[in-house]
């Protein structure tokens, strides 16, 4: 830990344009009309499609991630996954202007858990427009010990209940909308497109969901319930994976300045949980 946390404060600026094209082309892979244009607001979340270093294919590891031991610190498990974030929306992204962000290793810290020894990073992200913030974001990245292909994974809790007031809608997963998102995201992480690494490596019956789109589904659900008020802040964990081809639910409540959101899988269980605040 005394070598790891020589990685606490570490910065690195990414300069991007926020373009109409990448957010009309997420539009396309949620199966929307691609309308967006220069000047319009860029939906919570979306900042994810943006700000992608151009790591060299030599650079990064067999599970298709970026080497640790650069900007992300040199923790001795190789298995990542986001574990959850929160994030505080300051102003609208602006698509069609240049953009930077900044970030920060805020934390690294070493647990035990039931499926053995962890490493959680802290990442944070603060995006600008024009010297302005836009917003501010805490990532938080789990490492885990290699995976036992021959155990099962255990069952999730479930699911809160439904009631008049939940508004709702299901996701379809395939594997064209996860290669996409992995496009548009730059991200190689083999487990969203390589069926035989996510069976043989990782102990996954199928390809998996990508915990950050979850996320933006989830906010998009409350982007497009009240799209007259800006969300100001989103808090999500994520709690267990989600699987091609199995249909999933998002659901979101809301009562004054508070929303809940979550997903749930094909059998009700509960893959995501989050806060929304106006």
């Amino acid at each position: 830990m005394t070598e790891l946390n020589e990685w606490i404060g570490k910065s690195i600026e990414v300069e991007d344009t926020v373009t109409a094209g990448q957010a009309n082309r997420m539009n396309a892979t949620l199966d929307r009309e691609p309308t967006f244009k220069k000047g319009d607001r860029l939906p919570p979340a979306w900042h994810w499609l943006y700000f992608h270093e151009a790591v060299q294919l030599s650079g990064l590891g067999i599970e298709g991630h970026p080497k640790l031991g650069g900007f992300m610190p040199p923790v001795p498990l190789p298995r990542r996954m986001w574990a959850g974030g929160s994030l505080i929306f300051d102003q609208p992204i602006i698509i069609g202007q240049p953009a930077i962000k900044r970030s920060t290793i805020a934390n690294i810290a070493a647990k035990t858990g039931k499926s053995g020894q962890l490493y959680f990073v802290t990442v944070e992200h603060e995006v600008f427009q024009n010297t302005s913030r836009c917003l501010h974001e805490k990532q938080i990245i789990v490492y885990r010990e290699p995976a036992d292909p021959t155990k099962t994974l255990a069952d999730p809790p479930p699911a809160p209940e439904t009631d008049s007031r939940t508004f709702s809608a299901e996701i379809r997963p395939d594997p064209i909308m996860l290669f996409r998102y992995s496009a548009l995201t730059f991200n190689g992480h083999r487990i969203h497109y390589d069926l035989d690494f996510c069976q043989t490596h990782e102990g996954y019956p199928n390809l998996v969901f990508h915990g950050p789109l979850t996320a933006t589904l989830l906010l998009d659900l409350f982007y497009h319930q009240y799209p007259a008020e800006p969300i100001k802040t989103f808090e999500y964990r994520g709690v267990s994976p989600l699987f091609n081809p199995d249909p999933f639910t998002i659901h979101g409540t809301r009562k004054g300045i508070h929303g809940k959101a979550w997903a749930a899988n094909s059998a009700n269980g509960l893959a995501m949980s989050a806060q929304v605040g106006y």
